[in-house]
C-alpha cells in the first residue's frame, strides 16, 4: 500500500505540474544535488552554454563537499582533497598550472625515518631500502592485476615474505612493517586494509602521468572551485553559481514520475521544488545510506547493485602546531610500526586503539609550524568517535613513544582533525572496487525513458579516475554535456560574463 506521505506528494505534484507553464525545451531547469567539485563544475559548464534556470542544494553550510579549505593555526589547511595527482589529463592541473598556482612534489624525496613502538629507529639505509621496495612493489601490482583477480594484498603478502626471507634481521619486525605498509598503500586506495581492494581498482583506475602530488603553494585546493566559477583569475567574470546556490538544505526526496514534464525535489526544510533535469552528486557514502529513502519510484536494481557493490572507505587527517618545528626535514616524515607485543597491548584499550592506524607525520607544504597525521581504514572512523581532547592527548603520547628518544618534541599548541565518516552528508573519503564485477560506469548511467531526467556526477561516477578531485570535475562536465547537447539551440544564448 502506498504510504500516506507519498500519496500527499503525488497531490502536490499533480498541483505543481498545473500552475507551472515552462517551455521546457526552450528553456530547461536543472537542480543539481550537492555542491562539491562535480556539482560546481556541472553548474559552472551549464552556465557558459546557455543553461539559465539551474539551481544548486546543498546539505552543508559551506559548498566544495571533500574539497574542504579551513583556517588553523592563522594559516589555510585543506582536511579533504591537498594534492593534485598528476598532469597529462588531468582538468585541474591544466586549469591551475598555467597561473603558477602549483608546485611539484614527490612522495619519494627525503628520508624515511621509521620508528618503532619501543622508540628504536630504524637504521637509515634499512629503512632507505624498506621504502625502495614498497614503492617498487606498487609499481609492479599493475603487472599482477593483469594476471589475478582478488585482493591486491595477495601481491604484496607474496613479494614481502621474499623480502624478509632474503633479509632475516627483519623477521621480528615483519608483522609491525606488513601492518605500516598496507596502511600506507589504503592512503591512495581508500580501502580499510589491502585485503579489501580488487585488482580490478588497479586496471581500472588510470594514473595521470606527471608528478603525483603538486602542493597549491601558499593557496588551498579550493582554488579549483574558484576558477570553475571563474572568480579566478577575473573576478568580474564570475558566473552565477553562488547566486543559485541554497546551503543548508538538504534534499530527502527526489520523486520522478515519467508522466510529467518535471522531476520534483523536497528539501529538509519542507521546500518543494521541480525541474526537467536533476544532477545528484551525493557521495557514494551517501547513496550507501540514504537511496531507499532519497529516490522514488526505488532505484532501478542495477543502479542499486552498483551502490552497493563499490567501496567506499575514510581516511583521516590530524594537524598539529607547534610556536617552533622541531623536526630536521622535509616530507615524506616520520613512520611508525608497532612491535608484536605493543600491538597486542593496546588493542585492548579499546579508545587508543585507533594508533594502530597513524601511518605518520609529515611537514605541510609552505605552512611552517605544521605537521599532519595521516590514517587509513577502519582506525579512521574510530578515532573519529574518540572526544578531541584525548585524541590530543593520545597524539603527544604517541609522539614521543615513537620518537622521543631522538627529538626534543615540543607540546603543540593546536590540533584539528577531519570527520569525513561522521558527517552525514559524506559518511567516507573516496571510492575504490571490491572483488567483484561492478564498475563506475554503471553508476554513472541517466534514469529516464525518453530523455535523461535523473543524472549522476561525482568521483564514484567516473569509470578511470574515481576516487580524485579530478574525476568528480569531469563527471560533473560529462553530465553537463550530456544535457547541452539535448539543447543545441541553447549554444547561442550563452552566459556574457564581460
Amino acid at each position: 500500500m502506498l504510504c500516506y506521505g507519498v500519496l500527499f506528494f503525488w497531490v502536490i505534484h499533480i498541483a505543481l505540474g498545473s500552475i507551472i507553464v515552462t517551455d521546457s525545451e526552450k528553456s530547461p531547469s536543472v537542480i543539481i544535488v550537492g555542491a562539491g567539485a562535480a556539482g560546481i563544475a556541472a553548474a559552472s559548464k551549464l552556465y557558459q552554454n546557455g543553461f539559465k534556470d539551474v539551481k544548486i542544494f546543498e546539505a552543508d553550510g559551506r559548498i566544495g563537499g571533500r574539497i574542504y579549505s579551513t583556517l588553523f593555526h592563522n594559516q589555510m589547511v585543506d582536511m579533504g582533497g591537498q594534492w593534485v595527482h598528476g598532469e597529462k589529463g588531468n582538468i585541474v592541473f591544466e586549469s591551475a598550472w598555467p597561473h603558477g598556482l602549483l608546485e611539484r612534489g614527490n612522495f619519494l624525496d627525503g628520508q624515511f625515518e621509521l620508528f618503532d613502538s619501543s622508540g628504536k629507529k630504524m637504521n637509515q639505509s634499512v629503512a632507505d631500502d624498506l621504502k625502495k621496495f614498497f614503492f617498487q612493489t606498487v609499481d609492479n601490482l599493475d603487472q599482477y592485476a593483469q594476471r589475478r583477480n582478488g585482493p591486491i594484498g595477495q601481491h604484496f603478502l607474496n613479494e614481502f615474505e621474499k623480502y624478509f626471507k632474503a633479509h632475516p634481521y627483519l623477521k621480528n619486525d615483519a608483522n609491525g612493517l606488513l601492518h605500516l605498509f598496507d596502511k600506507i598503500d589504503m592512503e591512495e586506495d581508500g580501502g580499510d586494509t589491502w585485503w579489501d581492494v580488487s585488482t580490478r581498482n588497479v586496471i581500472q583506475y588510470i594514473k595521470s602521468p606527471g608528478a603525483n602530488q603538486l602542493n597549491w603553494k601558499n593557496r588551498t585546493y579550493f582554488t579549483i572551485l574558484d576558477i570553475l566559477m571563474k572568480r579566478f583569475p577575473n573576478p568580474k567574470e564570475e558566473l552565477p553559481n553562488m547566486n543559485n546556490t541554497i546551503l543548508n538544505s538538504e534534499v530527502t526526496l527526489i520523486y520522478n514520475n515519467e508522466k510529467f514534464d518535471r522531476v520534483t525535489v523536497t528539501t529538509a526544510d519542507g521546500g518543494i521544488y521541480s525541474a526537467n533535469h536533476v544532477i545528484v552528486t551525493v557521495s557514494l557514502g551517501v547513496l550507501k545510506e540514504k537511496h531507499t529513502k532519497l529516490f522514488y519510484p526505488p532505484l532501478p536494481s542495477e543502479k542499486v547493485k552498483a551502490i552497493n557493490g563499490m567501496g567506499f572507505g575514510n581516511e583521516a587527517k590530524i594537524f598539529l602546531s607547534f610556536d617552533k618545528p622541531w623536526w630536521k626535514h622535509k616530507d615524506p616524515g616520520f613512520y611508525f610500526y608497532w612491535k608484536d607485543e605493543d600491538r597486542a597491548q593496546i588493542e585492548k584499550e579499546p579508545e587508543k586503539k585507533w594508533l594502530l592506524g597513524l601511518n605518520r607525520f609529515s611537514f605541510v607544504d609552505h605552512r611552517p609550524g605544521l605537521l599532519y597525521g595521516w590514517l587509513s581504514g577502519n582506525y579512521s572512523q574510530e578515532m573519529e568517535l574518540i572526544p578531541k581532547e584525548k585524541v590530543f592527548n593520545h597524539i603527544i603520547e604517541a609522539l614521543q613513544r615513537f620518537m622521543g628518544k631522538h627529538y626534543n618534541i615540543t607540546k603543540p599548541t593546536g590540533m584539528i582533525r577531519s570527520k569525513w565518516n561522521s558527517k552525514a552528508n559524506f559518511r567516507g573519503a573516496y571510492t575504490y572496487l571490491l572483488t567483484n564485477d561492478i564498475l563506475p560506469s554503471t553508476l554513472a548511467q541517466p534514469i529516464g525513458k525518453r530523455k535523461p531526467r535523473i543524472l549522476f556526477a561525482g568521483e564514484a561516477t567516473h569509470s578511470h579516475f574515481f576516487s580524485t578531485v579530478h574525476g568528480a570535475i569531469e563527471s560533473g562536465f560529462r553530465e553537463a554535456d550530456r544535457l547541452i547537447k539535448l539543447y543545441p539551440h541553447l549554444k547561442n544564448n550563452k552566459l556574457s560574463t564581460n
